[in-house]
């Protein structure tokens, strides 16, 4: 789990993270948490393409979830993330990039029991880089103004 607040520089960690897993053959997914919901189905569909999206999530050698939980998060989202962990779980790595942590996340999913279960897996078997409370962009922001003597 990689830990910061906004411009912390939890992103540009994970690509680094995953470039290095491309350059040693391991396949890699980057997704944000705000594009995992998809249609169950598509209108006349039997919700293939949806099964498919999430065996491959399951199935790639590191799958990285950015900005984790930082939108709320519907029911039968909840539950797809639920069964792409479960299926993971003490197999294959998984990257959760977040602004908050677990207690957070205990609110955040709306199964208490799944949010339960799901943050145990996410917790028990992790390992927490907290970046510290250092806003990068305000800072390289300030730097540059600093600089060149303002934005005009």
């Amino acid at each position: 789990m990689i830990i910061s607040p906004t411009g912390g520089g939890k992103t540009y960690l994970a690509c680094a993270v995953g470039v290095a897993a491309c350059h040693n053959e391991h396949t890699v997914h980057y997704t944000r948490m705000d594009v995992l919901p998809r249609p169950r189905s598509s209108p006349g569909g039997d919700g293939i393409d949806h099964q498919t999206m999430l065996n491959k999530l399951g199935d790639v050698d590191v799958l990285f979830i950015d900005d984790f939980l930082t939108a709320g998060i519907d029911p039968n989202t909840a539950s797809d993330l639920f069964s792409v962990l479960a299926n993971r779980d003490r197999q294959l790595p998984t990257i959760i990039v977040s602004q908050s942590g677990w207690a957070y996340w205990l609110e955040a999913l709306p199964d208490k029991v799944a949010a339960d279960s799901t943050v145990n897996r996410l917790a028990n078997q992790s390992r927490t880089l907290n970046l510290g409370e250092v806003d990068m962009r305000r800072l390289r922001n300030q730097e540059a103004k600093a600089t060149t003597g303002g934005w005009g």
